[in-house]
């Protein structure tokens, strides 16, 4: 395998990690946020492709204000997605509340399948006809989007949670709602931002994996890989998810080179496995401390 090649497969591999890495994180804040584990996030990453192409498709906008109120709708179907289905059931039991989600994607699904049946479509990218080659590498165009805007989005949220208001209000919650209430957090509304934040990185993974994979409903399927990324990482840990979905992509696609495109998922369980048996909270995950 020349260097060329070697190149190519990592920067694939470091673009579908990203992806992976983003769908892990809308897991991984829902989760932290509400405590609700949300099985219908794959159906909000077909949805925010969808979202995307009929914007594209139908009123023919460009590609900066599809990705803009791609995900502001997003972030708002989000929002109600907590207040109408997820907060009536905020107190019945768990099993309850991830049988709710599957069968809410499965509802998104089917709608989706339903209007656009099961023709695969694919979206527009700011780099198309752009060219871009490192020596004898040649480079898809899309790949460099994918990892600057997951770069962006990591690098944003970091931020967002270190120096705004609402950020470290959303980590108080997360680390105890009730010592956030106290502290006089109105946890009914960092709820639904929550919600909203991981919407959003959802629609953002389906509207940059759109162009690489083309567009249907089994896009949803991705929320497997977010899973795999969030626990190959630490569940409790945001950074960890990051380097997990990155470490996914990256094994994933040279085992795919290196044993065939069918085994490429056996090579990232397998991976997952491997962690988990040497470190059972992931990479950078730490293990709960419970006061008795």
């Amino acid at each position: 395998m020349t260097l060329s090649i070697v190149i190519q497969l990592l920067i694939a591999g470091l673009s579908t990690g990203s992806i992976y890495a983003l769908v892990g994180l809308g897991l991984v804040l829902a989760y932290k946020g509400t405590g609700v584990l949300n099985f219908a996030h794959g159906e909000l990453v077909a949805l925010g492709a969808y979202i995307a192409l009929f914007l594209t498709a139908f009123f023919h906008l460009p590609y900066w204000q599809v990705l803009f109120l791609s995900l502001v709708i997003m972030a708002f179907f989000g929002a109600l997605f907590e207040r109408m289905l997820i907060r009536p059931l905020m107190h019945a039991p768990s099993f309850t509340v991830v049988v709710a989600t599957i069968a809410i994607g499965l509802m998104i699904k089917n709608v989706l399948r339903l209007s656009w049946q099961e023709t695969i479509a694919t979206l527009p990218s700011p780099l198309d006809g752009v060219r871009v080659r490192i020596g004898e590498v040649s480079i898809n165009p899309q790949y460099i989007w994918i990892i600057v805007c997951s770069i962006s989005i990591t690098a944003a949220l970091a931020l967002f949670f270190r120096k705004n208001l609402l950020g470290k209000a959303m980590q108080a919650v997360a680390q105890n709602q009730e010592a956030a209430r106290l502290m006089g957090v109105r946890v009914s509304r960092i709820f639904p931002l929550t919600f909203a934040i991981s919407s959003v990185l959802a629609g953002l993974a389906g509207i940059l994996f759109g162009p690489v994979v083309g567009i249907q409903p089994e896009l949803s399927s991705i929320i497997m890989k977010g899973f795999v990324a969030a626990i190959l990482g630490g569940f409790n840990s945001l950074s960890g998810v990051v380097v997990g979905g990155l470490l996914l992509g990256v094994f994933e696609t040279f085992g795919g080179a290196f044993i065939g495109g069918t085994f490429k998922d056996l090579t990232a369980f397998a991976i997952l496995m491997i962690v988990l048996l040497l470190r059972p909270n992931g990479i950078f995950g730490k293990p709960e401390v419970r006061r008795v």
